[in-house]
């Protein structure tokens, strides 16, 4: 059965208002049309839906039974309008962030703030990633948005940068001091490393190539703890210098650059387009309007 919706629509008011001149009235249109449609859905349900009065209408049982589906439907059907209204006006939404832990506060969390100062409704939620297979999570949608620091292979997935970060090392230097430090040199000293994937893949490719031997390295994925370690110890810690710059106690540590060393760190937004809502496509806009850097 394929029933015209605005049969199912006038039927709704005629039950609501029990009256075929009030129908027609709300509704702008005649009394004979709002008549004419009436025995058309009748005769395509096969039943009597009103039986006339001195008052104007009542409905019949079988009328009351549609009603009751009916009204239903059409208040699903209210809701999702205005569901999507409100989610094309970002009055609602969620947008779903996957995050490399170590990039939340110290890169994400502005974003996100000058954001909910724009659209107050908007629900975040964050999802701190680690050595996840991230590209999974956005191919199944699990996540709307991935800010990371290397980009994919995944052609369908799009990449935006949106900033280069350089690694560097850096020492407490209250408890010791180093000076014209070659990466080499870097063997002689006791070293905490990240072992993110994210962090670890050039960096790794930098030790290899100028074959330094660490005898003594603690690794850990945990930024605070890095930082925190090499504040209290006699170690060589290596971390983004953005990071480091947003520390309270930023001048507690002396920075060690590496100019011959290509320590540097694309951070992109990383998604699949047919998985972007509004809010989340409206927060990719404020990330960056760079070009692709698919």
């Amino acid at each position: 059965m394929n029933i015209d919706y605005n049969l199912y629509k006038i039927f709704l008011y005629l039950y609501e208002e029990k009256s075929i001149s009030k129908t027609a009235n709300k509704l702008y249109v005649s009394q004979p049309a709002i008549s004419y449609s009436l025995k058309e859905l009748e005769q395509q349900l096969g039943y009597t839906l009103f039986y006339r009065n001195s008052k104007g209408i009542e409905p019949t049982i079988e009328a009351k039974e549609l009603y009751g589906y009916l009204s239903c439907a059409f208040n699903i059907i209210k809701n999702a309008e205005e569901h999507i209204t409100n989610l094309n006006h970002l009055t609602k939404g969620t947008i779903h962030v996957g995050v490399r832990s170590y990039l939340l506060v110290s890169f994400l969390e502005e974003f996100i703030h000058n954001f909910l100062i724009k659209y107050p409704n908007i629900h975040f939620k964050i999802t701190s990633l680690y050595d996840e297979d991230c590209s999974k999570l956005l191919e199944n949608g699990v996540i709307d948005l991935l800010i990371d620091v290397f980009p994919f292979s995944n052609n369908e997935i799009v990449k935006k940068k949106l900033d280069v970060w350089n690694g560097c090392f850096f020492y407490n230097k209250n408890l010791f001091h180093v000076s014209n430090l070659s990466f080499n040199d870097l063997s002689n000293f006791s070293v905490i490393l990240p072992n993110s994937s994210s962090l670890r893949g050039k960096l790794d490719e930098v030790i290899s190539s100028s074959n330094v031997q660490f005898s003594n390295i603690i690794e850990s994925d945990n930024v605070e703890f890095i930082i925190d370690f090499v504040r209290k110890e006699k170690y060589i810690g290596f971390l983004p210098y953005e990071i480091l710059d947003k520390l309270e106690d930023k001048t507690l540590f002396e920075k060690i650059y590496f100019e011959d060393k290509n320590l540097t760190y694309d951070i992109c937004c990383c998604y699949k387009d047919e998985f972007l809502n509004p809010a989340s496509k409206k927060f990719v806009e404020m990330l960056d309007e760079k070009e692709s850097v698919n």
